[in-house]
């Protein structure tokens, strides 16, 4: 394989995950508390290719070319618009809710909560923790104040939301639903003084303009990569050709 085969199908690779990544941004673009991914790209060194007498490894390039990185969430927050429900709250700031899954502790920023049997949920009917465990809401009509507490038609307050942040929230790994998995060394630790907007939702923080724009290019990008791979592998059909006449 050319190194010019090598650089075109390394560039186009990376370029449809890029894709796969901004077209999954622009499907959440209204998903409340949804975050944008980024996909990050490193270079294969010259090195990873050499061996140990400082020889090309067989059938390797001499030139480096990109490969795919890893994937990184971006946690800037998205805007907040107003909704009026009682059970709709957002945070401003740092921090995430942390509700109850089968598979454990998760956290999340969409504050769109409901009342599921007599506990407070999220819309999927996962369990939503407060600072004494799940909020036992008696079955009755309640409300969540940018305090954090949750009180009930009377003004009882019935418990207070948990609102967590970690040093680095971009080890968080995504599990579905705008729902976050922290690290098994990873601890949440108690946002103080937290900033909650009552009848409020955060929305997406995906930019639709920026996004769009990007996956334009990128588009591009790739039919570039892919006219390089067609042009080489032209230029070797016809040396072959001209070698077996």
């Amino acid at each position: 394989m050319s190194t010019n085969l090598y650089v075109a199908t390394s560039g186009a690779i990376s370029r449809l995950e890029q894709l796969e990544i901004l077209a999954n941004n622009l499907a959440n673009v209204d998903t409340t508390g949804f975050k944008a991914d980024q996909a990050l790209f490193e270079a294969t060194l010259e090195g990873a290719l050499i061996d140990g007498q400082g020889r090309a490894a067989p059938g390797a390039p001499a030139l480096s070319f990109v490969a795919p990185g890893e994937v990184r969430t971006d946690h800037t927050g998205g805007s907040v618009r107003q909704t009026g429900r009682p059970l709709d709250v957002a945070i401003e700031g740092p921090g995430f809710f942390v509700v109850d899954t089968p598979g454990g502790a998760r956290f999340t920023r969409a504050g769109s909560f409901a009342v599921s049997g007599d506990k407070l949920a999220t819309p999927s009917g996962h369990p939503v923790l407060g600072d004494g465990g799940t909020i036992d809401t008696g079955g009755g009509a309640v409300r969540v104040l940018g305090s954090g507490d949750v009180v009930d038609a009377q003004g009882s307050v019935l418990g207070k939301l948990r609102v967590e942040q970690f040093d680095d929230p971009s080890a968080l790994e995504k599990d579905g639903d705008t729902l976050f998995r922290a690290p098994p060394l990873a601890v949440g630790l108690p946002v103080e003084g937290v900033s909650l907007v009552e009848g409020a939702l955060e929305g997406s923080n995906v930019n639709p303009v920026r996004e769009l724009a990007s996956l334009i290019m990128l588009q591009r990008a790739y039919d570039v990569s892919m006219q390089v791979l067609r042009t080489d592998d032209t230029a070797t059909e016809r040396l072959l050709q001209e070698v077996t006449q």
